[in-house]
């Protein structure tokens, strides 16, 4: 646990990382685009032995990489994340480095909700889980406003959240 991201006077109460990696409903779509897009700028040209010019490579590999990059970048983002829960806090934290990546007081945050799956770990939103959202957030910050994925022990790790916020801690 990054021991540098705890205030003065701050007492840890959970720390813990994501268990593994979790594509969105979002992610999936933008693979899926890709990979319907790599085959209708390249493969299909290329299958009909018909050669393509050096802007058609750049519109295929370009529109590729436009799609597959972002969700790349947000599994490694997850990778290297550890969400620290204090009695004032949640934070996400770099794993690698200790530093802060984000923080918010759980004063300014709604009730948590929990997604549990079969093998104890889930989602841990705060205010309620939205069917609407199919973007997913721009950058890791807004992950702590939206949620903690794929949390070990999510109910357990969700009670705590909410007895810190119940000022219990």
């Amino acid at each position: 646990m990054p021991s540098n991201v705890l205030l003065p006077g701050e007492r840890l109460l959970w720390s813990g990382r994501p268990q593994r990696f979790t594509l969105a409903r979002f992610d999936w779509l933008q693979l899926v685009f890709g990979l319907s897009w790599l085959i209708a700028t390249i493969v299909v040209p290329v299958a009909r032995h018909q050669s393509l010019s050096f802007l058609a490579w750049v519109v295929g590999v370009g529109g590729v990489a436009s799609l597959w990059v972002p969700v790349v970048v947000r599994l490694r983002g997850r990778r290297g994340v550890e969400y620290v829960v204090t009695d004032r806090r949640i934070v996400l934290a770099d794993r690698f480095s200790g530093r802060t990546r984000a923080s918010a007081y759980l004063g300014t945050l709604p009730p948590p909700v929990v997604r549990i799956r079969r093998d104890g770990s889930g989602t841990i939103v705060f205010g309620r889980f939205s069917r609407a959202r199919v973007m997913p957030p721009p950058s890791l910050g807004p992950l702590v406003l939206t949620g903690l994925v794929a949390v070990p022990e999510a109910g357990r790790v969700r009670d705590l959240i909410a007895w810190a916020q119940a000022g219990q801690a």
